[in-house]
């Protein structure tokens, strides 16, 4: 069965599979447009994380998991249940790790279209996977890397696009019944979530509500209390009378559309992580977006905070703490050593690469995007080759106050020699790759493709020919006024003047016109500017109508024609038009645009399922962590019902697709080169 045909079976599955979301189709857009209005105003007037801080906020642990919740029945916490022996507002003992080798999982980008979700679900469900010569255990904890749901974060959507499908694919009868023991309980699989920016947009209540009451989605536990999560992985902290074993910590960071990190959120990572670090720890840190791609723009004020940010919490509270005792800042001996994020959805990686101080192998702290769990692909190949972060801020100094990074040289400061800073260099491994977006991209404008703009997103011909009636209404009425005729009498009057003349002013004035703009635009370097984009669009758009007017004007309309008839036909000709070449023209539009937004829409437009993956990641006994880019290059769209004592499942009709090492793996070593 088809994804649509599923739809049939909801009472059995209990949700209900949706289709990909259409991103420029015009209902799609208006929705999402008032959704992102209002988290706009919300997050200006509102935080749902301050009300996180009354919370549990007790440390996370893997091998003492919470009694998993059910509706109605508040989280269960050190503070909500004592154990025997401990007091009601008794903290649990700090985090410990599981012990020997551990596997995780991370993927986002996840809830969008069913196919392509499920998919990635059903992969990540397998016990193990077999790839590339390499034996892959499924993860003990799956990591959402944030955008759990599209277009827009709602209960519905949750259910229907992420909660549903991802139950269906690990059911929840493969997790122990009853209460766990100690052994089983280092079996059961952890989901851990972090928010994007499409889970805020209803201001971040439904996130709340599905993944922070500790309940089980599917034979995964949910078991963090807040939209952001730190828990130790391995090795052990300092406690009374012992000594602490350095090892990889976990954690999530929320940064609300790219705002301010908030105070109960700086609170618990100080309580939990700041203070419980040692020399040797290793972090893996999750952001809900790549902010080092936009360093330089958050440096030059053109995106604020969202790199500065996630520099501070990293600076601030995980390489050094302050001591309030000497109004200090001391090293904590602890890196991060892996930043993993989505937001965008391709994958991409960035390799710590210092030339006056060279970084080799395992030593190299690693950034990486992996956007490919279910929503559109997006291409990769207009990332910067080169990023220069800000170096390691000093003991007497605060993250704000130290100098700016450069690419050049610090001849703003009077000398020749380059700015401090820690260099990333994007490795050769993109997915997609440059040649393969040429050929995805392009599609956009092909009538003859099913991802030609108008098919892939319903509703967009049609409104486009309704924009093109409107503005050929008004150009017509007034045309007609000075000409002191009625709309009919000027049609006919048009048709039979001078013709060539008519025909070759509409079609050849526009384009000729948008030439020169572009061109003219290009030289002055003004290309992106957002006014000489929104031009470039409106002369595509008139070109495309000055063609459907001509239509009209060569007619010959039938002098015993009634004149309402004569003004449907012409309208219903400018709305075909429309349809037609107002599409192709934006279509045209979006290839053009050499960056930015509109750039953008050439993928989200054609909404492409295939081409997803994830990341399985091993943690070994040796310390080293070595991370396996996994994808599949095309995605399963036939599925059949399954019953079996999992319950009704949907399995692929073909079996699920072959999936392939996308790169080498790679390996990081728990301690790098940098204090």
């Amino acid at each position: 069965m088809k994804s649509r045909e599923l739809g049939k079976h909801r009472a059995l599955l209990g949700f209900t599979p949706q289709p990909a979301v259409r991103w420029l189709s015009p209902m799609s857009l208006a929705r999402t447009a008032l959704k992102v209005m209002a988290a706009t105003v919300f997050a200006d007037f509102g935080d749902k994380r301050e009300l996180e801080g009354s919370f549990p906020d007790d440390p996370l642990r893997l091998d003492k998991l919470p009694v998993p919740g059910q509706p109605a029945q508040p989280p269960v916490t050190s503070r909500a249940m004592p154990t025997p022996g401990m007091g009601a507002g008794t903290r649990t003992e700090g985090p410990r790790s599981t012990p020997g080798e551990l596997w995780l999982d991370f993927t986002a980008d996840l809830g969008d279209g069913f196919d392509a979700t499920y998919t990635v679900a059903s992969l990540l469900a397998q016990e193990s996977l077999r790839v590339d010569g390499h034996e892959l255990p499924r993860g003990r904890v799956l990591v959402l890397g944030g955008d759990e749901v599209y277009p827009v974060a709602s209960p519905s959507a949750y259910e229907n696009r992420m909660v549903g499908p991802y139950r269906t694919a690990f059911p929840a009868s493969r997790s122990p019944a009853g209460t766990p023991t100690p052994g089983e309980t280092a079996q059961i699989p952890v989901m851990l979530a972090l928010p994007g920016n499409h889970d805020w947009y209803d201001g971040l209540t439904s996130f709340i509500r599905t993944f922070t009451r500790q309940r089980n989605i599917g034979a995964w536990r949910t078991i963090q209390s807040r939209s952001y999560f730190a828990v130790r992985l391995t090795g052990e902290g300092p406690g009374p009378g012992r000594k602490g074993t350095p090892g990889w910590w976990l954690l999530g960071l929320d940064s609300q559309l790219g705002q301010y990190i908030d105070e109960p959120q700086l609170d618990y990572f100080y309580r939990n992580v700041t203070l419980q670090l040692q020399p040797g720890d290793a972090i893996i840190l999750c952001v809900a977006a790549p902010v080092w791609v936009d360093a330089d723009a958050d440096r030059t004020g053109e995106k604020p905070n969202e790199f500065r940010q996630a520099d501070f919490f990293e600076q601030d509270y995980l390489r050094r703490r302050f001591n309030p005792e000497t109004g200090l800042f001391e090293p904590t001996g602890a890196s991060v050593r892996l930043w993993l994020t989505g937001d965008l959805h391709h994958y991409s990686r960035y390799e710590e690469t210092n030339p006056g101080n060279p970084i080799t192998g395992a030593a190299r702290t690693q950034m990486i995007t992996c956007g490919l769990g279910g929503a559109y692909l997006s291409d990769a190949h207009w990332l910067p080759k080169e990023l220069l972060l800000p170096a390691p801020a000093g003991a007497g100094e605060t993250s704000g106050a130290r100098p700016r990074t450069d690419t050049g040289t610090g001849s703003d400061t009077g000398t020749d020699a380059p700015l401090a800073g820690r260099r990333f260099t994007r490795a050769p491994t993109i997915y997609p790759d440059q040649s393969e977006s040429h050929l995805l991209g392009p599609r956009l404008a092909n009538p003859f493709s099913p991802s030609w703009l108008p098919v892939r997103n319903p509703g967009f011909g049609l409104s486009m020919g309704a924009v093109h009636v409107v503005a050929a209404l008004t150009a017509w009425t007034v045309f007609s006024a000075f000409q002191g005729e009625s709309f009919v009498d000027a049609l006919r009057g048009a048709s039979t003047g001078n013709l060539p003349l008519t025909i070759t002013v509409l079609v050849l004035a526009m384009p000729v016109l948008l030439l020169v703009v572009s061109l003219l635009a290009r030289a002055l370097g003004i290309a992106t500017a957002g006014i000489v984009v929104f031009a470039r669009g409106t002369l595509y758009q008139l070109s495309a109508l000055a063609v459907s007017a001509a239509v009209v004007i060569l007619i010959p309309w039938p002098r015993h024609w009634p004149d309402i008839l004569v003004v449907l036909v012409a309208l219903a000709l400018v709305h075909g038009g429309g349809w037609v070449l107002g599409s192709e023209a934006f279509a045209l539009f979006i290839l053009a645009t050499p960056s930015g937004e509109v750039d953008s829409w050439k993928m989200s437009g054609q909404s492409i399922e295939d081409h997803k993956g994830f990341l399985r990641i091993h943690l070994g006994t040796d310390g080293n962590l070595t991370v396996y880019p996994l994808v599949v290059d095309t995605i399963c769209r036939d599925w059949r019902l399954a019953d079996n004592d999992d319950g009704a499942r949907l399995v692929p009709k073909s079996g699920l697709p072959a999936v392939r090492l996308l790169e080498e793996p790679i390996t990081i070593a728990r301690k790098g080169t940098m204090p």
